[in-house]
This record gives C-alpha cells, structure tokens and sequence, in this order.
C-alpha cells in the first residue's frame, strides 16, 4: 500500500515538472489608504494569476521598493500566507508605508506629474499542490507601476491635521486605483 502510494506520487511529480508554470504577477494598481503615526500608507494590488492544474499558495514576500526612481521605502516583509486557485487571478492587497520623512520630498520631486512611479524588486516563496507541499522559495518579482499624486497629497493631509490617524479604506475605489 505504501508502495503504491510513492508510486502514485512520484508519477505526480514527474508529470507536474514538466507542465509547471509560474504564476504571472501584474502590478493591478495601487493607492494611498491611510495615514498614521508612522507615514501614509499605501496599499498595492497585485494580480497573481495561476495558470496551473493545482493551486499555489503565497508563505512570504520580501521587496524592496523604490519611488520616484530615488525614494527607497522601507523594506518590505509580507506573508500573505494565500492560496491562489488554479487556473484564476487573485488580488493580492501588498501594504507600504511611506515614512512621513519622505513625503515631502517624494510630493516635491513629483511637482508637475499626476502620478508618483515606483518599482518592485523582490523574491516570493510559494507553495504548490496543497496535498504534496511542493516548495520553491525566492520566486523573483520585479514590478514598476504607479500611484495617485493627489492621493498621497491628501493622505498627507489627513495625517498631519488629524488628531488621529486615518483607517485605511475597506474597499478599492476604482477611481484611485492606477494600473502601470
């Protein structure tokens, strides 16, 4: 029984290496959505989509993000711990904070523009098939995409003439969201 059992998986295995495809990362868009005590929170969007057989699931994420082609925030550790279905698109909702140490000039270098541009670099571990726990860390990213000037203007804003600091939004208002 346990014979067969290995067999079964093993024969799984040699059939799934040569049809695995990586997940496809597409910035979706992304948007200003709170501002608190430690800056303006930003919060990107990325379709994932999984064209496998089986689903994969997303442990860890680790970036570093780079704004306006100079403004390094800091670095980013995120495990969504997420499964992706197979054969669909999933959003995933990444958060950033820009310190408030960096909004004034990141609003400055962005005079004249409606959108502020960044850039991902980064590697994600993921898991595949949900029964075997196939593993595959350092996944690469490497994403450029932008968000809403006017929207980091008045995340600002809220931040620096509130008492207390903004909740982020329950939902994506379209109209913020930019796609690259």
């Amino acid at each position: 029984m346990k014979i067969v059992r290995l067999v079964v998986v093993l024969v799984g295995l040699l059939a799934l290496s040569g049809c695995v495809s990586e997940p496809v990362l597409e910035l979706y868009g992304a948007r200003v959505s709170s501002a608190s005590p430690q800056g303006v929170g930003l919060t990107m969007m990325m379709k994932v989509t999984n064209h496998n057989a089986f689903d994969v699931k997303v442990r860890n994420v680790r970036a570093t993000v780079t704004v306006a082609d100079r403004f390094r925030l800091p670095y980013l550790q995120y495990n969504p711990d997420q499964w992706l279905p197979a054969g669909q698109a999933t959003v995933l909702n990444v958060p950033l904070v820009i310190p408030w140490a960096l909004v004034g000039p990141l609003v400055s270098a962005s005079i004249g523009g409606n959108a502020v541009h960044y850039h991902v670099l980064g590697f994600a571990d993921v898991t595949a098939v949900r029964l075997l726990g196939i593993e595959r860390n350092d996944y690469s990213l490497e994403e450029d995409g932008a968000f809403s000037r006017m929207d980091l203007l008045m995340a600002a804003g809220r931040g620096f003439l509130s008492d207390s600091p903004s909740q982020p939004e329950d939902e994506i208002r379209p109209e913020l969201a930019l796609a690259p």
